[in-house]
């Protein structure tokens, strides 16, 4: 009698167990949720840090040579391999454009996560752009 009582009570009845199984499957939801927050701000602070790089090369290089149009920036930066054709992407996968702003000074915009330019979530080298902003 006493063997029976100690065997009960060695191991954990169905219940115990389902309730540590929900547990844990709340502590992935969180967890999910919570990278992929992470995991977006990090997309859109590549695509800022991206467009701040290529302005102070487009800034750098019109020192040497101004440029013709904000059309040809990107082209004649890679041409001069200051600046990898691969890097000239979004995380997205979206190409970079280039603008001239009221100041005459150029700008680089990504498309953001809906890669389609001049919407609400276009990024540049200062983040999100405006659509109020004019170029």
């Amino acid at each position: 009698m006493q063997n029976n009582r100690r065997r009960r009570e060695a191991g954990f009845t169905l219940i115990e167990i389902m309730v540590v199984v929900v547990i844990l499957g709340l502590l992935a939801g969180v967890g999910v949720v919570a990278v992929r927050k992470y995991l977006k701000d990090a997309q859109h602070d590549l695509a800022a840090t991206r467009c701040a790089e290529i302005e102070k090369a487009i800034e750098a290089e019109e020192i040497r040579r101004p440029f013709d149009s904000a059309e040809t920036v990107l082209d004649t930066l890679v041409e001069a391999k200051v600046v990898k054709r691969e890097d000239m992407k979004d995380p997205w996968g979206t190409e970079l454009t280039v603008r001239r702003n009221d100041d005459n000074e150029y700008i680089v915009i990504s498309a953001g996560p809906d890669k389609i330019f001049d919407t609400e979530d276009d990024i540049g080298a200062r983040g999100t752009i405006s659509l109020n902003e004019s170029f």
